[in-house]
């Protein structure tokens, strides 16, 4: 948009300058150079007074390369002063995709498939923010309908993730495809290097990809849904900092925070928790949320 108005801008100046010069040489009822400027302008915007008209081809070739040049460069820099400081207030009221988040601190999802619609839904429950990037219109237009916060673009556009303000979001999920996800994880490091980035993998093959990429946790959601379902029938827990499975009735390390109470594989893993429990919490809500595990 910004580019389009400099592009804009740059054309109308340059239209100008054609036109003044222009006509000082070839129009002979032009006297000076204010004379030259005052007859450019009020050809550029087709206004025609009388007073001053084109008496010459060469100057008439002039005008209409002015004409021409001025109207599309007014028009196009009328449109786009208008997206730039119009359209964000519009399409808020109006509930538009945004073009630009404000939001910090958020987590930042990447695609609107099933497991995207997943994670929203239990970010949303959490109370979380959370911005969502979607290229699909249809799509797009259920998240407008929900009222949801939806930037339209494609997630491997860089300029994309900083309209979701990446640089400021604290999590960011990929749950695209795995060449997808390599890339996001990349790119999203690069804007920021402290963010959290957590991927879905569709093929385990990839994991060395995604890890090198910058990922800091892979979900292969299958296989993590097997394992809940089997550490539920029987009966044990998930170490929250190390992932190791527990039996609460056997283990000796356990800690109490907000109310509830959490179960450990090693001392390690406990004082781990114990220095630190929000960011493991944390973790666990992102990596919950990204295979729509429902959990407390």
């Amino acid at each position: 948009m910004k580019r389009t108005l400099l592009i804009s801008l740059l054309l109308f100046v340059g239209v100008t300058i054609f036109g003044t010069v222009g006509f000082a040489l070839t129009e002979p009822t032009v006297h000076d150079a204010w004379e030259s400027l005052y007859f450019t302008v009020v050809t550029m915007f087709t206004v025609g007074y009388g007073d001053i008209v084109p008496t010459t081809p060469i100057s008439r070739l002039v005008a209409i390369v002015v004409v021409i040049g001025g109207v599309t460069a007014a028009i196009t820099f009328l449109q786009s002063l208008f997206d730039l400081f119009l359209s964000a207030d519009l399409r808020r009221d109006l509930g538009l995709p945004q073009r630009r988040t404000k939001m910090k601190d958020h987590i930042v999802i990447c695609g609107y498939g099933n497991v995207g619609r997943q994670v929203y839904q239990m970010l949303k429950a959490k109370n979380e923010k959370f911005v969502i990037i979607e290229l699909d219109q249809a799509k797009v237009a259920d998240l407008v309908d929900k009222g949801l916060p939806v930037i339209q673009g494609d997630v491997l556009d860089e300029d994309v993730l900083q309209r979701a303000n990446v640089e400021h979001a604290k999590a960011i999920i990929a749950t695209t495809r795995d060449s997808t996800n390599i890339i996001v994880a990349i790119n999203a490091k690069m804007l920021n290097p402290s963010i959290y980035v957590v991927s879905e993998v569709e093929d385990v093959r990839n994991i060395p990809a995604l890890k090198k990429a910058g990922a800091d946790e892979i979900v292969d959601c299958h296989e993590m849904g097997a394992r809940i379902m089997v550490s539920k029938a029987r009966k044990i827990v998930i170490d929250p900092v190390c992932g190791a499975e527990v039996n609460p009735q056997l283990t000796n390390y356990t800690a109490n925070h907000e109310g509830a109470k959490y179960y450990f594989d090693s001392r390690e893993c406990q004082t781990a928790f114990e220095k630190n429990p929000e960011r493991f919490k944390e973790l666990k809500r992102v990596v919950d949320a990204t295979c729509g595990i429902e959990g407390p």
